[in-house]
C-alpha cells in the first residue's frame, strides 16, 4: 500500500518530492539574493534551523498527502548529539493526534559524519555504515513515510530504507520536503 493517497501526483520516482529546493550558494550564483530566494526554499532552511513556524507550513503541505495508520520516519541528523530537530517536530506534528505513528526515533545516526551541505560523503556505503535502527518496533510490519528535509543523491534515504525493510517495515516510500 501507498503511504501517499494519490500515488500518481508522485510518480513512480523512489524518492518523492513535496516540492524544489534551491541552494542558497546557486541562487547567489545567477544573481540571485535574499529579496527574491523562492519561500518554498526559504521555509525549508527554517525546518533545518529548527524555526517553529516552518512546522505548520509544512505539516499544510504534507498532511493532505499521506494516509492514516502509517508510520513516519526521519532520516538521522549527520550528528548523534543533534536530536529533535526541525524533521523530528514534523513527524510529531504528522501523527498528532493518533492518526500516525511517529516513528522519528526509530533511526539513530551512530557515528558522526561531515555535514552534507558542507561537502560530505554523500556514498550510500556511509550511510549504511552510521546509521542504525534504534526502535524497530515502531516499523515493524507498517508503511512508513520516509521523510528527510533536502535530497540531492538521495543516498541518504535509499540507505535508511533499506535499514528499515531489514529491520520488518512492510513497506517503505522515500520522500524529501525538498528536491535538488
Amino acid at each position: 500500500m501507498s503511504v501517499f493517497i494519490d500515488p500518481a501526483k508522485f510518480g513512480n520516482n523512489l524518492i518523492a518530492a513535496f516540492g524544489t529546493y534551491l541552494p542558497c550558494s546557486l541562487h547567489t550564483t545567477v544573481g540571485g539574493d535574499r529579496s527574491n530566494y523562492p519561500e518554498y526554499s526559504g521555509k525549508i532552511l527554517d525546518l533545518k534551523s529548527g524555526y517553529p513556524a516552518a512546522i505548520p507550513y509544512f505539516h499544510a503541505v504534507i498532511d493532505p498527502e499521506i494516509r492514516t495508520g502509517i508510520a513516519i520516519a526521519i532520516v538521522p541528523s549527520h550528528d548523534p548529539a543533534k536530536t529533535g530537530g526541525g524533521l523530528t517536530a514534523l513527524a510529531g506534528a504528522l501523527s498528532s493526534g493518533g492518526r500516525r505513528i511517529d516513528a522519528s526515533s526509530s533511526l539513530v545516526r551512530a557515528q558522526k559524519i561531515a555535514k552534507l551541505a558542507h561537502g560530505g560523503d554523500r556514498s550510500l556505503d556511509i550511510h549504511m555504515k552510521t546509521v542504525a535502527v534504534a526502535n524497530p518496533g515502531l516499523i515493524r510490519g507498517r508503511d512508513v513515510l520516509l521523510l528527510d528535509d533536502v535530497a540531492k543523491t538521495g543516498n541518504s534515504l535509499v540507505a535508511c530504507r533499506q535499514l528499515l525493510l531489514s529491520a520488518g517495515a512492510k513497506s517503505v516510500q522515500c520522500a524529501a520536503i525538498g528536491k535538488v
